[in-house]
């Protein structure tokens, strides 16, 4: 009668442990869906009559985005939020598709180009006298109080000079959520393209 006691407590016991680690098991494979962004370019192309007379203009020096600087919590995967004051957090579900620094580079390249239909605008040096761009972003993010964030400074620099301008863009994001963000950080930075691009026509 003992073993036979004994034989029926080991198995529910068993049994137990069996149902348990099933229900864990499920439990923890049922992780949050993460969701991916990118940045839409937001400024229309140049026209194709533009475009014809670009291969026909007067040969002007060449505009070479040469990169993007982020601050080190910007270049994580995650959408970048301030909580508090002194306060940040990267979300771990709501990612970039693709790495943020990328991302702006390209969008810039386009914006430009579109701006100035008669310039060579490329991610690389193609003339030795090329202006060189390079933009160091601080802030891009949205903030508890719904204000959207892009702060830093570019910097244009040839063989004749050197130029340097800050930047400071804030605006509201009308709804909550992490696409409309993502949407108000692309209409913050068609902003800014379009700023740089008028700062860059008062130099030539």
């Amino acid at each position: 009668m003992k073993k036979l006691m004994a034989r029926l407590a080991f198995f529910i016991t068993a049994s137990v442990f069996i149902v348990g680690s099933g229900l864990i098991s499920g439990c923890s494979s049922r992780q949050p869906q993460k969701t991916y962004y990118q940045l839409p370019i937001l400024t229309h192309l140049a026209s194709e009559k533009e475009s014809e007379g670009k291969l026909g203009a007067k040969h002007e020096r060449q505009l070479w985005v040469k990169r993007v600087n982020l601050s080190d919590y910007l270049a994580a995967p995650g959408i970048a939020y301030q909580t508090g004051k002194v306060s940040y957090i990267n979300a771990s579900n709501h990612l970039w598709a693709s790495p943020l620094q990328q991302q702006l580079q390209q969008i810039l390249i386009s914006e430009l180009s579109a701006a100035f239909p008669h310039r060579l605008v490329s991610g690389q040096e193609l003339e030795p006298d090329a202006d060189a761009l390079d933009i160091t972003i601080t802030a891009f993010h949205g903030r508890y109080d719904g204000q959207v964030l892009i702060e830093g400074y570019w910097l244009l620099s040839n063989p004749d000079k050197v130029i340097k301008r800050p930047f400071n863009l804030k605006l509201k994001q009308e709804k909550d959520g992490y696409a409309e963000l993502v949407l108000t950080l692309a209409k913050g930075y068609s902003q800014l393209a379009e700023s740089i691009a008028r700062q860059l026509s008062l130099q030539r």
